[in-house]
């Protein structure tokens, strides 16, 4: 599989199906919300890459004024089918041009699980946080949770990882990874009776000094970093991290 067969719907368009089954419970629910709520201060809430609405239908729940973006139609569409979810203002779109409906501005902007990676090259983020920063409201915060990548490997052999092993199904995750580009390649294989489906995906990761560079040429600076939703302290070995930017003194 080559990585420029996916755009940005790709993802959405492969997991939507199967999104809140397989990822529904992939992070702290209850401890992003709280951090989200206290951090927007009652303003309103803009979340990168909404999805299915994991984190977004909790959050309106609280009374938090939302609003996403999301490359695929699938994801959205399953939004849409839950309670509430026809309320939630989308933009159906590339999240790295931050073109929302509303333009802001925002308390915070949320870039929750690894999200921000799905943006597969340096220019792409680098523009996503510029474009962030332009929407963000005085004193508002942009909230990057993301995984800490791990040393790199010699070469770009393969790997087969299984996930599932079960009587009436198995699944396999086959990834490559090339540390060139800070990029890997992959695809969640699911082996049925009925047949198999593959579901590709495409990240670029970063490691959080990365990050803070590209916040610091946006204009934005570092002012909390953790390794959990509720405030765990992050350090050298943190697997994980919840990073909060704001704009930078004289930055607008």
């Amino acid at each position: 599989m080559d990585a420029v067969d996916l755009d940005a719907s790709s993802y959405g368009e492969a997991f939507a199906d199967v999104y809140d089954e397989w990822y529904g419970d992939v992070s702290d629910l209850e401890g992003t919300i709280d951090t989200v709520v206290a951090l927007a201060g009652g303003g309103p809430v803009l979340e990168l890459g909404i999805g299915t609405g994991r984190l977004a239908l909790p959050l309106a729940a609280r009374g938090i004024e939302v609003h996403g973006i999301d490359a695929s139609p699938a994801m959205v569409a399953r939004l849409r089918d839950k309670p509430g979810g026809g309320d939630i203002p989308v933009t159906i779109a590339d999240f790295a041009d931050v073109e929302p409906e509303r333009t802001g501005p925002f308390s915070v902007v949320l870039a929750a699980y690894n999200t921000l990676f799905n943006l597969t090259t340096l220019d792409d983020q680098r523009r996503c946080f510029a474009n962030v920063a332009r929407r963000l409201a005085p004193g508002g915060a942009f909230v990057v949770e993301a995984f800490v990548p791990g040393p790199e490997p010699e070469g770009t052999d393969g790997q087969v990882t299984p996930s599932v092993i079960e009587a009436a199904r198995v699944v396999l995750q086959v990834t490559r990874r090339h540390p060139a580009t800070q990029t890997v390649v992959g695809s969640t294989i699911s082996i049925t009776e009925d047949g198999i489906r593959l579901r590709p995906w495409h990240i670029r990761y970063a490691p959080p000094a990365e990050l803070d560079a590209m916040a610091a040429g946006a204009g934005l600076s570092l002012t909390d970093r953790s390794a959990g939703w509720r405030g765990e302290p992050f350090v050298s070995d943190s697997s994980r991290h919840i990073s909060v930017y704001r704009l930078a003194d004289g930055a607008s």
